[in-house]
């Protein structure tokens, strides 16, 4: 358990005989999040807000510039001591570090002239720390060009009321017969969606249409702000994986009193970015086809599909992580979490003592628990997965975007957090316990990684094989009637297995044969009488005849019988008599006997990917088996023959996507199993307790291998997958 944070500071000397108070310009606003007091203080100057605990507020409010600090602290500290006097008292570290953020955001003010050169100093500090931030995420990279405030004073009156309640009803109205359209055109929207996309003439529509969509986005945010009595001071250009888009900073929201005024602005640039891509919507289905026409779903497709992904996504710093803090009331939800989960290490690991003036309630350590780590996995992957897409089309820009979002992301955070451990002042006391458990943190995540085997294993699907002789399937339409093979007798070629029955069959039966009857006793006068008729007669005995043989022909159908050697298998044999069979249908089983050498009968033929053959083929230590319908049993199996080279076709077209199967395949294939990739064809034979109704159906097989160490693992999976981006 973590010692208890001491109420007084060895450093306290620096700053008790210090005379300070708030700058003149600063607003304080109180606000209530999830039911608790929160004092918040804007700087209308710099569009900065900054949020504090009543404790905190107290002692800030109290700085008049005439007492010291140690004479306010010794005051407001008495005063909590006292019977209701509310949450405890701050202690003079926690002081120390609440006027070092107060200071820093220049939001304070002293009894003696201000340093120009330190002012000047401070100024260029953070400017350059900014610049730096900038170049670090390339998902935030900002440069200001404007302040858009006296424009959106002049527009205002005439916009305002689109960002108000009869703004909102309009936006509905537009909305929902669009996603009717949506839903009703969705085959011919999304029919080759990749390729239209990237083509390069499209490539240039989109580059040219999304300025201007996210143009009318962040105006969006900015009438919203000035709405509700905000400013907006910043307007500039942002650089999104390299595109130049245009941003406005609506950061005095966050001093509105009401969330639902601060969700409506996060809100309003996604909602003008749907409103137009409804619009586009009705536009798409009312023209012809034509440059008009492929204009509008681009705008369909930049204004509607880049707004939910990105800008409605809580994982990234976008307007959806905005719209989340205010509904769950957190602010600084990221900084909170990353900054709980640094709390966390260092009070439970480090055993040094907490510093958190307003600790965390317990639904707020929920979300910091759940919010840092996923939001920190979803922007890697998305970085990595943009990287990828560009590496695969312009290979350069997309190696260089793939390094700097590894630094970025990954390296230098690590390189931020080891220097935290050796440098930091907080942990100067606990300094070699911290660095003890850091290096064997890191040891054992090396070893972890590239000594300690772990289990390996991949999967495949095909499907349990038969030879079409070796189905016996029924030979016309008609009832059974019984069964003239018991399951497991051996069967010879054409032995009969079932017998149906069709009274149709047999009534159609009865009249032609009395209709050739008929015809053949009629022939012989007329051929005296009446040449003419005579031959109209033969035609049609020849055609009575020919419909006759056709019946009686599939009367012999209505026995079923074997076309190869074997033992019958039969699926619910009591279930098969008075039950009605269309021709072709299955009834059961000509299996092979399994003798030595003898798995033909029982075989899985499976496609394997071609990231895993090798796997399969040099390292494999065992195969299980689990089949359609039989999901709960693992199947103990063998790996019995293999196809040397890969190929483009899959043995079943159940294996394709089209089949639900893993394998995306040629959509100009009629049969729908030509592969985009190679795959690779295996054969497994499974025991001989094979279920009857698995023949045919999809297996799923488990390949296990040699264990090998994590790092190795991802290290052959990350070549891979980077192989196949390049097209090497």
């Amino acid at each position: 358990m973590a010692e208890a944070e001491p109420f007084l500071s060895a450093s306290w000397y620096r700053v008790r005989h210090l005379r300070l108070r708030l700058r003149e310009h600063a607003l304080v606003r109180l606000h209530r999040y999830r039911g608790a007091p929160w004092y918040v203080v804007s700087d209308p100057l710099s569009g900065k807000v900054h949020r504090l605990a009543p404790a905190a507020w107290a002692l800030v409010a109290a700085m008049d510039g005439t007492r010291t600090v140690d004479a306010v602290w010794t005051e407001v500290s008495a005063a909590h001591d006292r019977p209701g006097g509310g949450e405890a008292a701050l202690g003079q570290d926690q002081v120390i570090a609440l006027l070092g953020q107060l200071h820093a955001a220049d939001l304070l003010q002293g009894d003696a002239p201000p340093d120009t050169h330190e002012l000047f100093e401070r100024h260029a500090r953070q400017a350059r720390q900014k610049l730096v931030q900038q170049f670090l995420n390339p998902m935030a990279m900002r440069f200001r060009l404007w302040n858009p405030d006296r424009f959106l004073t002049r527009w205002l009156p005439y916009v305002g009321p689109l960002f108000g309640r009869w703004g909102l009803l309009l936006w509905l109205a537009l909305m929902l017969p669009a996603l009717e359209l949506v839903a009703e055109h969705w085959p011919e929207l999304t029919a080759n969606l990749g390729d239209r996309v990237l083509a390069e003439g499209n490539l240039l529509v989109l580059l040219v249409l999304l300025p201007v969509i996210k143009l009318l986005h962040e105006l969006g945010h900015a009438f919203a702000v000035r709405r509700r009595g905000g400013a907006v001071h910043d307007m500039g250009v942002m650089f999104l994986v390299l595109l130049p888009l245009p941003y406005v900073d609506a950061s005095a929201s966050s001093g509105f009193r009401s969330r639902w005024d601060r969700v409506a602005v996060g809100a309003a640039g996604m909602m003008v970015e749907l409103a137009v891509a409804a619009i586009a919507t009705f536009v798409w289905v009312a023209i012809e086809p034509g440059f008009a026409r492929a204009v509008a779903f681009n705008v369909m497709l930049a204004a509607g599909v880049t707004t939910l992904l990105f800008n409605a996504n809580p994982l990234l710093r976008y307007d959806g992580y905005y719209i989340l803090s205010d509904l769950i009331e957190i602010p600084n939800l990221a900084r909170r979490a990353t900054q709980y989960w640094g709390q966390l290490i260092e009070t439970h690991l480090f055993a040094t003592p907490p510093t958190e003036a307003h600790p965390a309630t317990a639904g707020e350590r929920a979300w910091f628990l759940f919010y840092a780590p996923a939001a920190f996995v979803y922007r890697q992957l998305v970085m990595i997965g943009i990287a990828l897409f560009l590496a695969g089309e312009y290979f350069t820009v997309g190696v260089l975007l793939a390094i700097w979002t590894l630094v970025t992301g990954v390296v230098l955070p690590l390189g931020k957090a080891l220097r935290h451990v050796v440098a930091s002042p907080r942990l100067r006391r606990h300094r070699v316990r911290a660095v003890t458990i850091t290096a064997g943190a890191v040891a054992g995540l090396v070893a972890l990684l590239l000594l300690v085997p772990a289990p390996l294993h991949t999967v495949a699907q095909g499907v349990v094989w038969l030879p079409e002789a070796a189905i016996v399937r029924a030979g016309t339409d008609g009832v059974i009637t019984r069964l003239l093979a018991q399951p497991g007798a051996r069967l010879v070629l054409g032995d009969a297995v079932s017998e149906s029955e069709d009274p149709f069959l047999q009534s159609r039966l009865g009249k032609l044969r009395g209709r050739v009857a008929e015809l053949e006793a009629r022939l012989p006068s007329e051929r005296f009488s009446n040449r003419v008729e005579a031959a109209i007669t033969e035609t049609e005995l020849a055609q009575a005849r020919a419909e006759l043989a056709h019946e009686v022909l599939r009367e012999s159908r209505l026995v079923a019988r074997t076309r190869a050697e074997g033992v019958l298998a039969v699926t619910r044999p009591g279930d098969l008599p008075g039950r009605y069979m269309r021709e072709g249908e299955v009834i059961g089983y000509a299996l092979p006997p399994t003798g030595p050498g003898e798995h033909g009968a029982r075989i899985v033929r499976a496609a394997v990917a071609q990231d895993d053959i090798d796997l399969v083929r040099s390292r494999l230590r065992s195969v299980a088996v689990k089949l359609a319908g039989h999901l709960d049993t693992a199947l103990p199996a063998r790996l019995v023959r293999e196809v040397p080279g890969g190929r483009d076709e899959l043995p079943s077209k159940a294996l394709s996507t089209g089949g639900g199967g893993p394998f995306a395949t040629n959509p100009r294939d009629p049969n729908g199993t030509r592969t985009l990739g190679r795959v690779f064809q295996v054969d497994i034979e499974l025991p001989p307790d094979v279920p009857p109704d698995a023949f045919g159906g999809r297996a799923y097989v488990r390949f296990e291998h040699e264990w090998e160490p994590l790092g190795g693992q991802l290290w052959r999976r990350l070549r891979q997958l980077l192989l196949s981006r390049l097209h090497a």
